[in-house]
């Protein structure tokens, strides 16, 4: 034991193991470092991958930031689907996430932001046991090509302060800044600058409207308008028989006479306006109706109808353009003997025998048949209650020196009597005697607009002459005009100058009204409770409305407006400002950006300013985009605003 104290000092001592043991402890750092380049090589190689996979992501999704639909939820998600797909690597696949995904419309970028976390193989031996790396990406492509349809008032009150003076010149200014490469202000308007060049892929059309809208004249035999009645509404305010009645329309070979047989027969050309489509669910939208939505025509209710406006009872309806009783309208001696038999009665005064008056009459003669000979497609139906002659036969009169009757009679044709209104508000008869002078609100174009629809073009000139031939005349129906400045915009018959819905082209409408929406039942006695209104609007009469009778043409249980008949004027104020703004969801439901423009929405009458100021904030498509000048002068600047705006949108990168 007495040498084992030297030996463990001798032991302490020696260092010649020492580079064995530094060495191993030194070579896990050294493997570390070496595999660290391995690691990061190994990183870098899939981070590239990651960065390929979202630039990917970024230029496929770059087209979303335009659509209504867009959400940053469902972008991050399907970025996050393409670039774990591309990357396809299960040691990161699962780690990575976008972290950000911000959208800038007015530039037209996307930015994207991924992150991963990639497993260490060599580093983790130090601790280390993964690596985390971002990349970025970013696509800008501004939409190639502008569509703007404007859809102006042109109701009566424009009239008032110089508004349509001012719209015209905000219009045209508007017109020439999209249209063209450089403007300088000249007066209340603007104009191309000299040398200014037309701007490439711009289109712009204009939509006129009052109470109704004017597709243009030469669309009179287009395949998307009823020519045949197809429509189930074609046949409102039409009774060929006097008698209210549908029962002989089956009778072979008979057809009631279109809208255009009516034109005809009254020598009046049709002035281009259509009615509202019925009030019929096309889809599962609640704001998704015919005549509410952009369903192309394809037959029966999805066609236009053109407008008639009826003749309206004498002394009761304001648009009584023909005679209740002409000569067209007697009832045929054909095709068996028609007879009317009746007492006159006179009495005697100082002054001598007073005008005879018929005191009683009896029709005779057959029902239930067809005769052209006083019109084409004529039917007749019951006899009516009374009867007068044009070239009566008399008898004897008979009596004593204060009263005196006597018979008359006459054959084959006769005057028919005791109709109601609603017979001579109905009956197509009339209309074949002509109609001699008409004018804006008086005549089968009763309130039709003046200017009518121009489709997008790329001309300058053919929008400034559609502008300047603007006219302020009639009420105001907004609606009419939103849906309309819809399909202008759409691809889709019946205007087809629109580019499809896609990333390529920007869709635009621009709504200027001075008002509100405007209905009419009030103040029109006997008229209201007829028909459940004072006018002839582009929805028909209430009285037309659900009418489930089956022995009427204007029957059928199809909606038209104000459902049940004759309501209040404030419920059909309240349904057209909701189709306006159902029309607007549906516009910016395909892809419309849509800007609205009110004046003098402080002076409205059938609604509350808030309320118009709301239905207005509401069809845009933000509140941003909807504008309040606060007079007419102040149009022109507002026109500019959004024309400055939108002229973003027409340069390409």
């Amino acid at each position: 034991m007495s040498n084992f104290g030297p030996l463990l000092r001798r032991f302490a001592r020696d260092e010649s193991g020492v580079f064995a043991v530094l060495f191993g402890l030194m070579a896990i750092v050294l493997i570390a470092l070496g595999g660290a380049t391995v690691d990061y090589v190994t990183l870098e190689q899939t981070r590239q991958r990651a960065q390929v996979a979202l630039d990917a992501a970024a230029l496929a999704l770059q087209p979303e930031i335009f659509k209504p639909t867009y959400s940053e939820a469902n972008v991050k998600a399907a970025a996050l689907a393409m670039v774990r797909e591309r990357v396809a690597d299960p040691r990161i696949v699962d780690s990575i996430a976008i972290s950000q995904a911000v959208a800038n419309t007015t530039d037209g970028s996307l930015y994207l932001q991924a992150r991963f976390t990639m497993p260490t193989i060599f580093v983790s031996l130090v601790g280390v046991p993964e690596l985390s790396a971002s990349v970025v990406a970013e696509a800008t492509r501004k939409k190639l090509a502008l569509e703007v349809i404007m859809v102006l008032d042109n109701s009566g009150s424009m009239a008032n302060e110089s508004r349509m003076t001012n719209l015209v010149a905000a219009a045209k200014c508007a017109t020439n800044i999209l249209m063209y490469s450089e403007t300088v202000d000249s007066g209340n308007t603007c104009v191309p600058a000299p040398g200014a060049k037309l701007v490439e892929d711009v289109k712009i059309g204009i939509v006129p409207f009052t109470m109704f809208v004017n597709v243009g004249t030469s669309n009179a035999n287009a395949s998307w308008m009823d020519r045949f009645n197809n429509a189930a509404i074609a046949d409102d305010n039409m009774d060929n028989d006097d008698d209210d009645t549908t029962g002989l329309l089956s009778l072979p070979g008979y057809s009631m006479p279109t809208s255009w047989d009516l034109f005809n027969a009254t020598g009046e050309p049709w002035r281009g306006c259509v009615v509202a489509r019925p009030h019929i669910k096309t889809g599962s939208s609640a704001s998704e109706y015919l005549d509410t939505d952009d369903t192309p025509p394809s037959g029966a209710n999805t066609l236009f109808v053109p407008l008639f406006s009826p003749d309206l009872v004498d002394g009761v309806g304001n648009n009584s353009y023909l005679s209740d009783s002409p000569a067209v309208c007697d009832r045929p001696g054909s095709p068996t003997t028609t007879r009317c038999d009746f007492v006159e009665r006179r009495t005697a005064s100082w002054w001598g025998w007073s005008s005879p008056t018929i005191i009683s009459s009896k029709p005779k003669g057959p029902e239930n048949f067809l005769s052209t000979a006083l019109f084409p497609k004529g039917i007749y139906g019951k006899l009516p209650e009374g009867c007068a002659c044009r070239n009566p036969s008399y008898s004897n009169w008979t009596g004593n020196s204060w009263e005196q009757t006597r018979n008359g009679w006459c054959t084959g044709s006769f005057i028919p009597t005791g109709l109601s209104y609603r017979e001579l508000q109905e009956r197509v008869c009339k209309y074949y005697a002509g109609v001699g002078s008409t004018g804006y609100s008086w005549g089968p174009n009763a309130d039709c607009t003046r200017t009518a629809i121009l489709p997008l073009t790329t001309n300058p000139a053919t929008v400034i002459s559609t502008i300047n031939g603007m006219q302020a005349q009639g009420g105001t129906n907004i609606h009419t005009g939103v849906v309309w400045g819809f399909r202008a915009l759409s691809p889709t018959a019946p205007f087809s100058e629109g580019a499809p819905y896609d990333e390529a082209t920007s869709k635009v409408m621009i709504v200027m009204t001075d008002g509100e929406n405007t209905a009419y039942h009030y103040n029109c006695g006997t008229q209201a409770s007829l028909n459940g209104n004072c006018y002839h609007s582009a929805y028909g009469f209430q009285y037309n409305s659900n009418n489930s009778s089956t022995t009427t043409s204007s029957g059928g249980n199809i909606p038209r407006m104000g459902n049940p008949s004759n309501v209040d004027n404030s419920v059909l104020v309240t349904e057209m400002n909701q189709r306006t703004l159902d029309s607007c969801i549906n516009a910016k439901a395909a892809g419309i950006s849509v800007y609205t423009i009110g004046l003098a929405t402080d002076s409205v009458s059938q609604s509350t300013p808030e309320t118009v100021r709301t239905m207005l904030k509401n069809c845009a498509t933000s509140a941003a985009d909807a504008k309040f000048p606060n007079s007419a002068s102040e149009l022109k600047g507002t026109f500019q605003d959004i024309a400055n705006e939108l002229s973003a949108l027409r340069l390409a990168q």
